[in-house]
């Protein structure tokens, strides 16, 4: 019993596969089916080891691929996916000026920002009006996202400042992002104060703007180094003024009233304004001294003119001041006065110096009637009728241009005179009274006219009289006068073949004359050359 057990021991041990309750077989073919199985077993676990091996090639070549598409992505556009942090995707404030209109949203984005904001517009609109005014700004990111900002939209005036008397470049009046800005006028032409249209040209883009021309600096002003004033002297700022530069007109006056009444030192300030408005103030300290004399008149005598014949006053007439030297003079007529009535009046002279010491002196003039008296007249009464008549013709020109003054004076002796011939022998200053009286007359009388009125006016002359080939040959006179160093001839007689003989030199007159018989002919040993 016991070897039994032991058997069946044994037999479960080392052929544990035999389970039908079938007889065992032959050990041989026991062992051929071990083997069999074994085999079997080994070719499973070399294809399981290899699908391992396949999985894992399969993960590792997709992960390469993967970090390969990464690499090369990033390569391509290191910022293609990166957004940049808020809130720089638009700025903070845009300027246009008034006229321009509305801009466009993408104006706030910057080259910086610009590809990563697919689309971008104003949540409201803005309003189109001077000023600014906060906006909200929505964009559309590259990322898919939306974004709100916050900004400011700054309408600008379309006004240019300009300060007179500088000379701003175009970006100075409109700033240097405008520096290339073309404006339709120059600024140098605009020389006064005030508001003026221009149009500015922005590329292809022009606008109306308005340059204000203004002064904003205060007068640049100088005072006199000595400042000595006289008893009861009418002040006036101007007084104390040296020099001032500005580049509008300036007004001056004192911050309150000087004093003149009593000698002594005094402070005072002046003030200084132009016509913008811009006042400068400067202290002063002024002396006043005694003085109590009035000028003294020089020239004052009785006057005589032909009724209708009106004269000057002042002529040959001077008021010395001790302390001012010569002063102004001024003359009154009565209020009875009439030029076209004979008879004798009262001429009033006034002058009155800086310390308002002031000297009156009433003078006789006498109206004669007619010509019938014209003998009475002095060569100074004949002289103020030639002032007169000059000084109504002064504009300026006398003192600029002495060819055109001139001229003045020709026309003036031609257009009052007609000629019609006279006989009378006449001296110089007759003559002219009585073209001035008549208005016509022969060569004597232009040659006189003309001669008054040049001498009056300051102009170097004298008479060119006709040298007669015989008894019966007619006379004539003209007349030479010097004008910028040299001697022309100057005849305002008319005549059929030529009305103008002004500013004459030899020769022009000499091939003249040979036309009509000869009529300048003269000593030309008694006259100086002209030009050639």
């Amino acid at each position: 019993m016991l070897d039994m057990m032991k058997k069946k021991r044994y037999n479960k041990m080392y052929d544990c596969k035999n389970t039908t309750g079938l007889p065992e077989r032959r050990s041989g073919q026991t062992k051929g089916r071990l083997n069999m199985k074994q085999s079997k077993k080994r070719t499973a676990n070399s294809l399981l080891r290899a699908a391992y091996v396949l999985s894992g090639l399969i993960v590792l070549g997709a992960l390469i691929l993967l970090l390969v598409s990464v690499v090369t992505a990033y390569g391509a556009d290191t910022n293609a996916d990166r957004l940049p942090p808020a809130p720089d995707y638009a700025l903070s404030k845009v300027t246009v000026w008034d006229g321009e209109g509305i801009p466009d949203a993408d104006v706030y984005l910057t080259g910086q920002t610009r590809p990563y904001v697919s689309a971008i517009r104003y949540l409201l609109p803005p309003a189109n009006t001077v000023g600014d005014q906060d906006i909200a700004l929505l964009m559309q990111l590259s990322d898919g996202t939306t974004r709100t900002e916050n900004a400011v939209l700054s309408i600008q005036k379309a006004v240019m400042y300009y300060e007179l008397g500088t000379t701003p470049a175009v970006s100075d009046l409109l700033g240097e992002e405008y520096a290339d800005a073309v404006l339709s006028q120059p600024v140098s032409s605009f020389t006064e104060l005030g508001s003026y249209p221009v149009d500015v040209t922005f590329g292809d883009k022009t606008l109306p703007f308005t340059m204000v021309v203004q002064d904003t600096s205060a007068p640049v002003v100088a005072l006199k180094e000595t400042l000595n004033f006289y008893l009861n002297q009418h002040l006036k700022p101007e007084d104390f003024v040296e020099t001032c530069l500005d580049v509008s007109p300036v007004e001056y006056h004192f911050s309150e009233q000087p004093v003149t009444a009593v000698e002594g030192s005094y402070p005072i300030q002046i003030i200084a304004t132009d016509d913008a408005g811009n006042s400068r103030t400067l202290d002063a300290v002024y002396n006043i001294s005694g003085d109590g004399e009035p000028p003294v008149f020089q020239g004052l005598e009785k006057m005589r003119t032909i009724a209708g014949i009106p004269i000057d006053y002042l002529h040959g007439v001077k008021a010395i001041d001790g302390k001012d030297g010569e002063v102004e003079v001024r003359a009154e007529e009565p209020a009875d006065f009439s030029i076209r009535t004979a008879g004798t009046y009262k001429i009033k002279f006034t002058s009155t110096d800086k310390a308002g010491n002031t000297a009156t002196e009433s003078v006789e003039l006498e109206v004669l009637p007619n010509l019938d008296q014209v003998k009475e007249l002095s060569e100074d009464d004949v002289l103020r009728m030639g002032d007169y008549i000059v000084k109504s013709l002064e504009d300026g020109t006398e003192k600029t241009d002495q060819r055109a003054f001139l001229k003045k004076l020709y026309y003036q002796v031609q257009n009052h005179m007609v000629y019609v011939d006279n006989k009378d022998i006449l001296d110089w200053q007759y003559a002219a009274v009585v073209a001035i009286y008549r208005g016509y007359g022969d060569c004597r009388n232009y040659y006189a006219y003309a001669r008054l009125l040049l001498t009056c006016a300051g102009f170097e002359n004298m008479m060119v009289e006709h040298e007669k080939q015989n008894e019966w040959s007619n006379a004539h006179y003209w007349n030479l006068v010097k004008v910028n160093g040299a001697w022309y001839h100057f005849d305002t007689t008319p005549r059929i073949k030529r009305f103008e003989f002004f500013l004459m030199t030899d020769a022009e007159l000499d091939a003249y004359s040979a036309t009509d018989g000869n009529c300048f002919e003269r000593d030309r040993s008694l006259y100086p050359s002209t030009p050639a």
